[in-house]
């Protein structure tokens, strides 16, 4: 199982990326970067999982929803 962290400024536009095999490291990472891009009227920062093949978002965070957390 592999985590990722994305930061995109436009809707599937380019990303800043990370992956981590903990998910504990990629939750934290998720937040740092909530902390450093959250602000910015168009960022998109998304947590998902990875594995057998499929991916999974786990959490998103824009300044107009906030975090919001899809899977356990």
């Amino acid at each position: 199982m592999r985590f990722e962290v994305a930061v995109r400024f436009t809707a599937g536009g380019p990303a800043v990326t990370g992956e981590w095999s903990s998910r504990e490291t990629a939750v934290r990472k998720f937040r740092s970067f909530v902390g450093l891009y959250g602000d910015h009227p168009t960022a998109i920062i998304t947590l998902s999982q990875s594995g057998h093949g499929q991916s999974q978002a786990l959490r998103t965070w824009t300044r107009e929803h906030g975090e919001t957390v899809f899977g356990s």
